[in-house]
C-alpha cells in the first residue's frame, strides 16, 4: 500500500498552481509538452499528492520547473519532512477522537505530561550530580597525577641523554602522509550536459538535492558509503577519487538511477 504523501498545505500550494495555470488558460496537456513533463506530475503537484514522484528530489526538480513557468513563487510543501508528517498524523488521529471520549482523553494526556516533565526535572538533576562527581574525580585524578609525576622528575638525573626515536619519526611522517592523501581522495565531482536533478545520501542523510542545467559542475568532498539518485541520468558524467561513474546503465525508464559506493 503505497502512503500519501498529502497535507493540507500541499494542497493549499497545489491550488496556487492549478489557479496559475488557468489563468493562463492552459491544460495539463499543454503544460506537460512545454516543460517536456508528465502530465501525472503535474496532477501530483496540482491535487498536492507527492506519493506520485519516485523521491523528494524528483518531486523538487519538477515543483520548481512548473513554478518557473508559471512565473509563481512557493516554497515547497514539507511533505516530506518526518517531523511535521509526525504532528500532522498526531492531529488528524486526535482529531477523529469520539468527543464523548475527549475528557477522559485530556485527563490521560495531563497525567502523561505530569508524568514526563516530573521524570525529566528528576533526571536532570541526577545528570548533574552525577556530573559533579565525575568532574570532583577527575580533578582528584589529575592532582595524583600531577604529584607523582614532580616526584618522579625529582629523581631524574639531569645529565641523562635524550634519544632521538628516528623510527618514531618516520612513522608520524607517514602517518601525516596518509592523512593529506586522504584530504585529497574522496572527491566526487558531476559535469552536467543538460537538465538533471541529484540526490546524495550519507548513510541515510540527505546531504545534496538540487537541480543543475547544461555546463553546470558540482563538487563533493565525501566518504564511503553513500548513494547518488540521478534524474535524467544521460544528462550527467562523474568521477570518484579520479574513477568515471557509469550512471546511465542500470537507469529505469524514467531515466532515474541510484549509485551506491559501499566500504571496500
Amino acid at each position: 500500500m503505497t502512503v500519501e504523501l498529502k497535507s493540507a498545505n500541499s494542497a493549499k500550494v497545489g491550488k496556487i498552481f492549478k489557479d496559475a495555470r488557468n489563468n493562463l488558460e492552459l491544460s495539463k496537456n499543454d503544460i506537460a509538452e512545454a516543460l517536456v513533463m508528465n502530465i501525472k506530475y503535474i496532477q501530483a503537484i496540482e491535487s498536492g499528492n507527492y506519493s506520485h514522484f519516485p523521491s523528494e528530489g524528483f518531486a523538487r526538480a519538477y515543483f520548481i520547473k512548473y513554478q518557473d513557468f508559471l512565473s509563481i513563487n512557493c516554497d515547497f510543501p514539507l511533505i516530506y519532512d518526518e517531523d511535521s508528517r509526525k504532528i500532522e498524523i498526531i492531529e488528524n488521529s486526535i482529531s477523529k477522537i469520539n468527543t464523548s471520549l475527549m475528557p477522559f482523553f485530556k485527563k490521560g494526556v495531563i497525567v502523561i505530561l505530569t508524568t514526563f516533565v516530573f521524570l525529566s526535572f528528576y533526571n536532570i538533576i541526577s545528570n548533574n550530580n552525577s556530573a559533579k562527581n565525575k568532574n570532583n574525580m577527575a580533578d582528584n585524578n589529575e592532582n595524583e597525577q600531577f604529584i607523582d609525576q614532580e616526584t618522579k622528575n625529582k629523581i631524574i638525573e639531569l645529565d641523562e641523554p635524550i634519544v632521538f626515536d628516528e623510527a618514531s619519526n618516520e612513522v608520524n611522517k607517514v602517518n601525516i602522509e596518509n592523512k593529506t592523501s586522504s584530504l585529497l581522495n574522496n572527491k566526487l565531482t558531476l559535469n552536467f550536459l543538460d537538465e538533471c536533478w541529484i540526490e546524495i545520501y550519507s548513510g541515510n542523510e540527505l546531504v545534496a538535492n538540487q537541480l543543475f542545467q547544461l555546463d553546470d559542475v558540482y563538487m563533493l568532498d565525501i566518504k564511503k558509503p553513500f548513494k547518488v539518485v540521478v534524474g535524467n541520468a544521460d544528462n550527467v558524467e562523474g568521477t570518484y577519487n579520479g574513477d568515471s561513474i557509469d550512471f546511465i546503465t542500470n537507469a529505469n525508464r524514467l531515466r532515474v538511477n541510484t549509485i551506491i559506493f559501499n566500504d571496500e
